[in-house]
């Protein structure tokens, strides 16, 4: 008998219910947040082709020259950006399953050019 109470126990504590995961995200979100996965995959390995098509086409020509190659500045912002960062904003979105409102997001990655930068030789000299 105890054996028998001792399994139908375990067997009770390895079932669980969706109640306990917490909230379910809706579809919608489900699959925008798998398609940006897919997306930032791409980009972290360094297949940007393969990333661009998983953008619509406008949002593709904001990220592309002519030739349809996405170029070094462009390429280290999209390094730098962050699926969380994406997914919490809301104008990134699926347009017919591609992803549209990203450009808007890229982080700006450019330094203030040396003229605007402080020189040392004009810093005043502690003694």
């Amino acid at each position: 008998m105890f054996i028998w109470s001792l399994a139908f126990l375990v067997f009770l504590g390895c079932t669980g219910t969706r109640q306990d995961e917490g909230p379910r995200l809706a579809p919608e979100k489900e699959r925008l947040i798998d398609a940006l996965t897919l997306f930032v995959e791409a980009v972290q390995g360094d297949r940007y082709d393969k990333a661009m098509g998983y953008l619509t086409p406008e949002e593709k020509s904001k990220m592309t020259d002519a030739s349809g190659i996405v170029p070094p500045p462009i390429q280290k912002q999209l390094k730098a950006v962050r699926l969380s960062t994406l997914a919490s904003k809301s104008g990134v979105r699926l347009e017919r399953g591609k992803l549209a409102g990203i450009y808007p997001w890229l982080p700006n990655l450019e330094r203030t050019s040396n003229s605007e930068a402080p020189r040392a030789q004009d810093a005043p000299l502690i003694q």
